[in-house]
């Protein structure tokens, strides 16, 4: 009997051995198939990459004993195609669940990619919460001695609390990545880690002295940097110079920056740090009126490869160029080149906007159609043929609009080019601060009171569309313009509430008569009293405007009982809109625009009045 059951534990064990052997068989066979689906779907991301990778997982699925790694790098993979798809949501998604199925210890750079990404597509949904834990959760899965990628968590924690505008937290974290690197003795990844410090004490806590201090201790070092650090240490110390106006020492670095930037190898990153200072260079020579240095350099600048350079650099040149031609009075000529060049390039942003959305609706589209076609092949026939239908209409309505556009363009005159120019020039240069920070305001308002936000919020989207309307025409009703006036300044009321009051009066005019002028003459005047005359005033503020005729004009007179003339010469210069608008009412009216300091006629009153002429038509064709 022993003997029986030996034999028989014998024959168990070698049945069992076999089938363990099978199994491994089976599963190195299906781990094959499933990382050949992910180098296939990695290799070129198309249609076909979303099907190798939801393969992939089907095989995962059916087969339990595959490790979760496996499993992972399929959810990250995914991820990535949506990611580069635009598909952010779903990347998101994807993303997460390969974060959660790391549970012990991070093991290798790839974990490390799966974190980042994570922390990187949260970042760009602004889920800011989400971003916090999962820096916490890579920080807490790392091994103790593992400073390098410690550091790399108290950097994403740092630049996610900048986002959110709790600027001591982000302080104190990178005091914790700096205190991390001085541990693992990495000069370089120090120094860009002080040089983001500095950035946090000058730019968001306006602790000047102290960051001047540290970048200074840094400069006392210089000869232990590498080039490209140098570089960034030199742009970093010129542009807060720059900031505080003091431009010979902005000057300086910048020129030692450019000098370095030379020296670098070539690739394409040392293009368009070449092509940043060029522009920084510019700028602080058009601050210095030095208009030479600055046309040199900015010509510098344009000459590089703008494959290689960003968006944002490229609008900033162009800026500066615009900037170089108004000061220096170029003819009209030049500055409606520049104007063009800056125009071409927000079109062009556009298109791109609008390209990519189009192709991640394609995307979009297509697996919607795979999907369906494995339920009702009729039904996917159906939507494809929608489709078509609905791109051969987008398609049509494109080139509608691109005929419309071409044919309206061909009809303009330049019978009244010195208007357009102006015209043109004010929209380019609309100031976007008053738009942030009445989003802003709005955003506060959401939390205390959500109809009264929603006014505003309604008021802010009609505002923003007459000035569009309003802008793209010479000429535009009176009652049109007041419209605008008044909801501009109900929208700065929401900015500073109780800080003033308005009043508009009409003298033997009425508001709905069939009279035109050119737009936006009055609001530049406007808001050059709530920003500058309100300044400082321990009493409520007011705003009269009063608009009369006077034989073939309209007598425009604007009223403020702020600080007056003199205080705001002290802290303001003459903005490009006003004085663009004076040049145009003296060249329209043959009368220059009159500024009354009331303080001058009586010392017991405050404020400014601004008077003048504004060309009006009967009919808008005139």
């Amino acid at each position: 009997m022993i003997r029986n059951t030996s034999l028989y534990c014998i024959l168990l064990s070698c049945f069992l051995f076999a089938c363990s052997t099978d199994q491994k068989s089976t599963n190195k066979s299906i781990e094959d198939t499933v990382k050949l689906f992910q180098k296939k779907a990695f290799e070129n991301v198309s249609d076909s990459s979303l099907i190798y990778l939801k393969d992939a997982a089907n095989l995962i699925k059916s087969t339990p004993t595959l490790s979760d790694s496996l499993q992972a790098e399929n959810d990250y993979l995914t991820g990535s195609y949506y990611s580069q798809i635009g598909e952010i949501d779903s990347a998101a998604t994807y993303f997460h669940k390969t974060i959660d199925r790391i549970k012990d210890s991070i093991k290798n750079d790839r974990e490390v990619a799966y974190f980042y990404n994570s922390w990187v597509t949260y970042k760009k949904l602004q889920e800011y919460g989400d971003c916090i834990a999962v820096a916490h959760k890579f920080e807490s899965l790392l091994p103790i001695n593992n400073n390098v990628y410690r550091a790399f968590a108290f950097y994403q924690l740092e630049n996610t609390y900048i986002e959110i505008k709790d600027y001591k937290k982000a302080l104190s974290y990178s005091d914790k990545r700096i205190e991390t690197l001085q541990k693992q003795k990495d000069t370089l990844s120090l120094i860009s880690a002080v040089s983001s410090k500095t950035k946090i004490e000058y730019k968001y806590l306006n602790n000047k002295e102290k960051a001047y201090q540290t970048l200074e201790n840094i400069l006392q070092k210089e000869e232990q940097l590498n080039d490209i650090f140098k570089q960034e240490l030199f742009i970093n110390y010129g542009y807060y110079n720059h900031l505080d106006k003091n431009y010979r020492v902005a000057l300086k670095y910048y020129l030692k920056a450019s000098h370095i930037a030379k020296k670098i190898s070539e690739s394409p990153t040392k293009i368009e740090n070449l092509a940043k200072t060029y522009a920084n260079l510019g700028e602080v020579y058009l601050d210095l009126k030095i208009y030479d240095s600055s046309k040199y350099y900015l010509d510098q600048a344009t000459t590089l490869k703008t494959l290689n350079i960003s968006k944002t650099t490229i609008s900033n040149i162009s800026n500066y160029k615009l900037r170089y031609a108004y000061e220096t009075k170029s003819n009209i000529n030049e500055v409606l080149k520049y104007l063009d060049t800056i125009t071409k390039y927000q079109n062009t942003r556009y298109e791109e906007k609008y390209s990519k959305d189009l192709k991640s609706l394609e995307f979009a589209y297509k697996e919607e159609k795979r999907l369906r076609n494995e339920k009702q092949e009729a039904i996917i026939e159906k939507l494809r043929t929608q489709t078509q239908l609905l791109l051969v209409f987008i398609m049509a309505i494109l080139l509608i609009s691109i005929g419309i556009f071409f044919y309206k363009k061909r009809q303009r005159t330049f019978d009244e080019m010195s208007l357009q120019m102006q015209q043109r020039l004010l929209r380019s240069q609309m100031n976007p601060h008053f738009t942030f920070n009445t989003l802003y305001a709005i955003q506060n308002t959401i939390k205390k009171d959500q109809q009264g936000a929603i006014n505003y919020l309604l008021k802010f989207s009609r505002l923003l569309r007459l000035i569009l309307e309003n802008s793209t025409n010479n000429y535009v009703l009176l009652e049109k313009e007041l419209e605008s006036l008044r909801k501009y300044m109900d929208l700065q009321l929401l900015r500073f509430p109780d800080k003033f009051e308005y009043e508009i009066h009409l003298i033997d005019l009425e508001e709905d008569d069939l009279i035109f002028i050119p737009p936006m003459l009055l609001q530049p005047y406007i808001e050059n009293s709530i920003e500058h005359a309100f300044k400082g005033i321990e009493y409520k503020g007011k705003i009269s405007i009063t608009l009369s005729e006077k034989e073939e004009y309209l007598q425009c007179i604007i009223e403020d009982n702020g600080v007056g003339i003199q205080s705001k010469m002290n802290s303001h210069k003459e903005s490009v809109s006003t004085t663009l608008i004076s040049d145009f009412i003296e060249k329209a009216t043959k009368q220059k625009i009159s500024v009354l300091n009331k303080g001058d006629r009586d010392t017991s009153t405050s404020g400014v009045i601004t008077s003048f002429l504004i060309p009006y038509k009967q009919t808008e064709h005139d």
